[in-house]
Protein backbone atom coordinates (compact mmCIF):
# COMPACT_ATOMS: atom_id res chain seq x y z
CA UNK A 1 0.00 0.00 0.00
CA UNK A 2 1.14 3.15 -0.14
CA UNK A 3 2.52 5.13 2.70
CA UNK A 4 0.18 7.21 3.57
CA UNK A 5 -2.76 4.46 4.15
CA UNK A 6 0.25 2.81 6.19
CA UNK A 7 0.62 6.17 8.14
CA UNK A 8 -3.18 6.50 8.92
CA UNK A 9 -3.73 2.96 9.75
CA UNK A 10 -0.13 3.44 12.49
CA UNK A 11 -2.50 6.28 13.64
CA UNK A 12 -5.85 4.23 14.11
CA UNK A 13 -3.98 1.29 16.05
CA UNK A 14 -2.51 3.93 18.52
CA UNK A 15 -6.24 4.35 19.06
CA UNK A 16 -6.67 1.19 20.31
CA UNK A 17 -6.13 -0.08 23.89
CA UNK A 18 -2.48 -0.87 22.15
CA UNK A 19 -2.26 3.02 22.55
CA UNK A 20 -2.98 2.55 26.76
CA UNK A 21 0.55 1.18 26.86
CA UNK A 22 2.14 4.29 27.71
CA UNK A 23 3.33 7.83 25.80
CA UNK A 24 5.36 6.87 22.60
CA UNK A 25 3.51 3.85 21.65
CA UNK A 26 1.88 6.79 19.07
CA UNK A 27 5.52 7.54 17.43
CA UNK A 28 6.10 3.93 17.25
CA UNK A 29 3.07 2.20 15.53
CA UNK A 30 3.57 5.24 12.76
CA UNK A 31 7.45 4.97 12.34
CA UNK A 32 6.88 1.19 12.71
CA UNK A 33 4.19 1.01 9.93
CA UNK A 34 6.14 2.67 7.12
CA UNK A 35 9.64 1.19 8.48
CA UNK A 36 9.71 -1.84 6.01
CA UNK A 37 9.62 0.68 2.79
CA UNK A 38 13.07 2.21 4.05
CA UNK A 39 14.57 -0.38 1.31
CA UNK A 40 14.35 2.59 -1.20
CA UNK A 41 17.48 3.72 -0.28
CA UNK A 42 18.71 0.65 -2.51
CA UNK A 43 18.10 3.03 -5.51
CA UNK A 44 21.37 4.54 -4.69
CA UNK A 45 22.67 1.70 -6.39
CA UNK A 46 20.39 1.77 -9.77
CA UNK A 47 16.52 0.93 -10.48
CA UNK A 48 17.49 -2.69 -10.79
CA UNK A 49 18.69 -3.26 -7.37
CA UNK A 50 15.30 -1.64 -6.48
CA UNK A 51 13.59 -4.29 -8.39
CA UNK A 52 16.03 -6.76 -6.44
CA UNK A 53 15.51 -5.81 -3.21
CA UNK A 54 12.01 -3.80 -2.80
CA UNK A 55 10.05 -5.45 -0.33
CA UNK A 56 12.33 -8.11 0.16
CA UNK A 57 14.82 -8.71 3.47
CA UNK A 58 12.41 -5.66 4.98
CA UNK A 59 9.90 -7.17 4.50
CA UNK A 60 10.38 -10.27 6.51
CA UNK A 61 11.11 -11.92 9.44
CA UNK A 62 13.99 -10.17 10.42
CA UNK A 63 12.69 -7.04 8.95
CA UNK A 64 9.60 -7.35 11.82
CA UNK A 65 12.23 -7.81 14.52
CA UNK A 66 15.00 -6.02 13.16
CA UNK A 67 13.28 -2.59 12.36
CA UNK A 68 10.75 -2.77 15.19
CA UNK A 69 13.77 -3.05 17.37
CA UNK A 70 15.50 0.28 15.92
CA UNK A 71 12.12 2.22 15.83
CA UNK A 72 11.42 0.77 19.56
CA UNK A 73 15.25 2.48 20.56
CA UNK A 74 14.93 5.54 18.35
CA UNK A 75 11.18 5.97 20.44
CA UNK A 76 12.90 5.05 23.44
CA UNK A 77 15.60 7.96 22.97
CA UNK A 78 13.39 10.31 21.91
CA UNK A 79 11.30 9.89 25.41
CA UNK A 80 15.00 9.97 27.22
CA UNK A 81 15.69 13.11 25.69
CA UNK A 82 11.65 14.79 26.08
CA UNK A 83 11.77 14.07 30.10
CA UNK A 84 8.93 13.78 32.06
CA UNK A 85 5.98 15.63 29.85
CA UNK A 86 2.45 15.17 30.59
CA UNK A 87 0.66 12.82 33.13
CA UNK A 88 0.93 9.50 30.95
CA UNK A 89 3.59 7.24 32.11
CA UNK A 90 6.41 6.66 29.02
CA UNK A 91 6.08 3.46 27.23
CA UNK A 92 8.85 0.85 28.45
CA UNK A 93 11.10 -0.77 25.87
CA UNK A 94 9.74 -4.21 25.72
CA UNK A 95 5.92 -2.53 25.04
CA UNK A 96 7.55 -0.19 22.17
CA UNK A 97 9.23 -3.25 20.75
CA UNK A 98 6.13 -5.11 20.66
CA UNK A 99 4.18 -2.39 19.00
CA UNK A 100 6.66 -1.35 16.85
CA UNK A 101 6.56 -5.36 15.56
CA UNK A 102 3.21 -5.18 15.63
CA UNK A 103 3.21 -2.11 13.12
CA UNK A 104 5.94 -3.02 10.63
CA UNK A 105 4.34 -6.84 10.38
CA UNK A 106 0.95 -5.10 9.95
CA UNK A 107 2.49 -3.04 6.96
CA UNK A 108 3.80 -6.28 5.14
CA UNK A 109 0.33 -7.89 5.66
CA UNK A 110 -1.25 -5.22 4.22
CA UNK A 111 1.16 -5.33 1.25
CA UNK A 112 0.23 -8.85 0.69
CA UNK A 113 -3.58 -8.07 -0.81
CA UNK A 114 -2.07 -5.58 -3.49
CA UNK A 115 -1.63 -6.22 -7.18
CA UNK A 116 2.82 -6.16 -6.31
CA UNK A 117 2.79 -8.56 -3.45
CA UNK A 118 5.69 -8.55 -1.11
CA UNK A 119 8.10 -11.11 -0.22
CA UNK A 120 7.37 -12.35 3.47
CA UNK A 121 9.93 -14.70 3.85
CA UNK A 122 12.99 -13.16 2.05
CA UNK A 123 15.99 -13.78 2.99
CA UNK A 124 15.43 -17.05 3.48
CA UNK A 125 12.98 -17.43 0.58
CA UNK A 126 12.43 -14.88 -1.98
CA UNK A 127 9.18 -16.08 -3.59
CA UNK A 128 6.80 -13.54 -4.29
CA UNK A 129 3.13 -13.82 -2.84
CA UNK A 130 -0.02 -12.13 -3.42
CA UNK A 131 -3.59 -12.31 -3.93
CA UNK A 132 -3.94 -9.33 -6.07
CA UNK A 133 -7.60 -7.75 -4.02
CA UNK A 134 -6.60 -4.59 -3.64
CA UNK A 135 -4.96 -1.49 -5.84
CA UNK A 136 -1.87 0.41 -4.41
CA UNK A 137 -3.97 3.17 -3.45
CA UNK A 138 -7.35 2.26 -2.52
CA UNK A 139 -9.53 5.69 -1.98
CA UNK A 140 -12.14 3.55 0.16
CA UNK A 141 -9.54 2.38 2.79
CA UNK A 142 -7.90 6.33 3.18
CA UNK A 143 -11.84 7.52 3.29
CA UNK A 144 -12.37 4.76 5.82
CA UNK A 145 -9.20 5.50 7.64
CA UNK A 146 -9.43 9.72 7.51
CA UNK A 147 -13.16 9.78 8.44
CA UNK A 148 -12.04 6.89 11.52
CA UNK A 149 -9.42 9.42 12.75
CA UNK A 150 -11.29 12.66 12.57
CA UNK A 151 -14.44 11.87 14.14
CA UNK A 152 -13.00 10.25 16.63
CA UNK A 153 -10.76 12.99 17.10
CA UNK A 154 -12.97 14.59 20.01
CA UNK A 155 -13.00 18.45 21.42
CA UNK A 156 -10.57 19.85 23.70
CA UNK A 157 -13.03 20.67 26.49
CA UNK A 158 -13.88 16.63 26.20
CA UNK A 159 -10.34 15.04 27.52
CA UNK A 160 -12.23 12.83 30.02
CA UNK A 161 -14.17 11.31 27.10
CA UNK A 162 -11.50 11.85 24.29
CA UNK A 163 -10.21 8.28 24.63
CA UNK A 164 -12.70 6.36 24.76
CA UNK A 165 -14.08 8.12 21.85
CA UNK A 166 -10.91 7.66 20.08
CA UNK A 167 -11.06 3.61 20.65
CA UNK A 168 -14.66 3.62 19.63
CA UNK A 169 -13.80 4.66 16.19
CA UNK A 170 -10.78 3.03 15.67
CA UNK A 171 -12.74 -0.37 16.55
CA UNK A 172 -15.38 1.07 13.99
CA UNK A 173 -12.63 1.77 11.49
CA UNK A 174 -10.55 -1.79 11.59
CA UNK A 175 -14.23 -3.25 11.44
CA UNK A 176 -14.80 -1.41 8.24
CA UNK A 177 -11.35 -2.26 6.83
CA UNK A 178 -12.51 -5.81 7.34
CA UNK A 179 -15.38 -5.79 5.17
CA UNK A 180 -13.89 -3.71 2.43
CA UNK A 181 -10.62 -6.63 2.28
CA UNK A 182 -13.69 -9.08 2.50
CA UNK A 183 -15.92 -7.15 -0.76
CA UNK A 184 -12.67 -6.88 -2.45
CA UNK A 185 -11.62 -10.72 -1.97
CA UNK A 186 -15.38 -11.61 -3.43
CA UNK A 187 -14.95 -9.31 -6.05
CA UNK A 188 -12.08 -10.23 -7.86
CA UNK A 189 -13.19 -13.94 -7.01
CA UNK A 190 -16.37 -13.29 -8.70
CA UNK A 191 -14.14 -11.57 -11.34
CA UNK A 192 -12.05 -14.63 -12.45
CA UNK A 193 -15.31 -16.79 -12.33
CA UNK A 194 -17.66 -14.90 -14.70
CA UNK A 195 -14.35 -13.68 -17.27
CA UNK A 196 -15.20 -16.67 -19.63
CA UNK A 197 -19.11 -16.06 -19.52
CA UNK A 198 -18.40 -12.51 -20.43
CA UNK A 199 -15.99 -12.56 -22.71
CA UNK A 200 -16.41 -15.87 -24.28
CA UNK A 201 -13.99 -16.68 -27.14
CA UNK A 202 -12.22 -13.18 -26.69
CA UNK A 203 -10.80 -14.20 -23.59
CA UNK A 204 -7.52 -16.16 -23.95
CA UNK A 205 -7.15 -19.70 -22.69
CA UNK A 206 -5.26 -20.69 -19.79
CA UNK A 207 -1.10 -21.85 -20.69
CA UNK A 208 -0.74 -25.44 -20.16
CA UNK A 209 1.11 -24.62 -17.18
CA UNK A 210 -0.65 -22.00 -15.46
CA UNK A 211 -1.93 -22.16 -12.04
CA UNK A 212 -5.91 -21.29 -11.66
CA UNK A 213 -6.62 -18.68 -9.21
CA UNK A 214 -7.84 -19.58 -5.99
CA UNK A 215 -8.42 -18.24 -2.62
CA UNK A 216 -4.79 -19.14 -1.65
CA UNK A 217 -1.96 -16.86 -2.82
CA UNK A 218 -0.03 -16.46 -5.74
CA UNK A 219 3.73 -16.90 -5.95
CA UNK A 220 6.15 -17.00 -8.35
CA UNK A 221 8.77 -18.10 -9.32
CA UNK A 222 6.82 -21.17 -9.60
CA UNK A 223 9.11 -24.58 -9.45
CA UNK A 224 9.05 -25.98 -13.14
CA UNK A 225 6.91 -29.09 -13.82
CA UNK A 226 8.71 -31.85 -13.57
CA UNK A 227 7.81 -33.34 -16.75
CA UNK A 228 8.44 -30.74 -18.92
CA UNK A 229 11.93 -30.16 -16.94
CA UNK A 230 12.87 -33.86 -18.58
CA UNK A 231 11.88 -32.87 -21.75
CA UNK A 232 13.56 -29.68 -22.10
CA UNK A 233 16.44 -30.98 -20.99
CA UNK A 234 16.13 -34.34 -23.74
CA UNK A 235 15.95 -31.86 -25.73
CA UNK A 236 18.86 -29.42 -25.23
CA UNK A 237 21.06 -32.73 -24.64
CA UNK A 238 20.03 -34.31 -28.13
CA UNK A 239 20.96 -30.69 -30.05
CA UNK A 240 23.87 -30.66 -28.65
CA UNK A 241 24.97 -34.38 -30.18
CA UNK A 242 27.26 -33.75 -33.11
CA UNK A 243 25.53 -34.81 -35.90
CA UNK A 244 27.16 -37.52 -38.33
CA UNK A 245 28.87 -36.90 -41.58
Amino acid sequence: MDNLTHSLFGLTLARTPIGKAGRGTTAALLLASNAPDIDFVVTLGGAAKYLEFHRGPTHGPLGVIGLGAVVATVCALGLRLRGQRGSDPPASFPMLWAASALGVACHVLMDLPTSYGTRPLSPFLWTWFSVDWMPIVDIYLLAILGGGLWLGRGSAQDRGGRPVRQRRYALITLALMAVNYGVRAASHHTAIARAPEVFGERLPGWCAQSVRPSLTPDRWPRSPDRKSTRLNSSHVSESRMPSSA
